[in-house]
């Protein structure tokens, strides 16, 4: 039987998955499962404390992803908040990214900002056909402070990264899949189950040998400028564009950075 974990309430785990495979659920549906700093911390805490003996873990989110951030949390202005919450965000993406352990990300709907540098993240992705997937910041006045200036470079290269954050363009599955964003793009509403199948396999191959793959093949990643990148996010977030921007979204009005 698989071990079932204590989360909190913005996380789940399911305790029907199979051997050696933990199935963790992003659990915010009303908010489309943005991420607040508790939910940051749950996710976390669930792939650190992970059932002894699990060989890959599985992200979900339904049949939306994840949305980003909370934005409420930006609308607050509590600097101390909002720079607890990209440290802790800091900190599951490294969990993500270095745990010894594959990660695979099942997505649906969006993965948006935070949600997408989850899932840049993750060591393969399966998205189901009418998902998108994108960073918006700059439509804030902000940048992705979570390790996607640094991942989608990476992954992509400079330019097309500096395009897709700038225009803050939304890919379709098919388009992620071209760009190498994406393993494999599946009938809509199928990724999990595939997900699933791949973890099935994964837990059945050397998991010394997997751990060490992902180490070395995401060694590169794992040396970028995170923490420079967190860094501008806050100064950007005290910003005349970075109030405006937020304080536009909030008030569901088109933000004017001319002014």
């Amino acid at each position: 039987m698989t071990e079932t974990l204590t989360t909190g309430g913005s996380v789940s785990v399911d305790p029907e998955t199979s051997e050696g495979v933990l199935h963790v659920v992003l659990n915010r549906p009303k908010k489309r499962n943005a991420f607040d700093l508790d939910m940051v911390r749950s996710l976390t805490r669930t792939i650190d404390g992970r059932p002894a003996g699990t060989r890959v873990v599985v992200l979900s989110g339904g049949s939306f992803f994840c949305a980003g951030a909370d934005i409420s949390v930006y609308g607050s202005r509590d600097l101390g908040e909002i720079g607890e919450l990209t440290r802790s965000a800091g900190v599951l993406i490294e969990t993500i990214a270095a745990v010894p352990v594959p990660v695979i990300a099942a997505v649906e709907g969006m993965a948006l900002g935070g949600g997408f540098e989850v899932a840049l993240a993750a060591d393969l992705v399966v998205a189901g056909e009418t998902a998108k997937l994108g960073l918006p910041e700059v439509s804030l006045g902000l940048i992705p402070g979570w390790g996607g200036t640094q991942r989608l470079a990476a992954q992509v290269g400079g330019r097309k990264a500096k395009q897709l954050i700038m225009f803050q363009q939304r890919l379709k599955a098919a388009e992620a899949h071209e760009l190498g964003l994406v393993n494999e793009v599946v009938a809509a509403g199928t990724s999990l189950e595939r997900a699933l199948e791949w973890a099935a396999v994964l837990a059945d191959s050397s998991a010394s040998a997997l751990a060490a793959t992902k180490e070395l093949v995401s060694g590169a990643e794992r040396a970028l400028a995170y923490s420079d990148e967190r860094a501008t996010l806050m100064e950007l977030f005290t910003s005349a564009d970075g109030v405006e921007g937020v304080e536009a979204f909030v008030q569901k009005r088109p933000a004017d950075f001319r002014r």
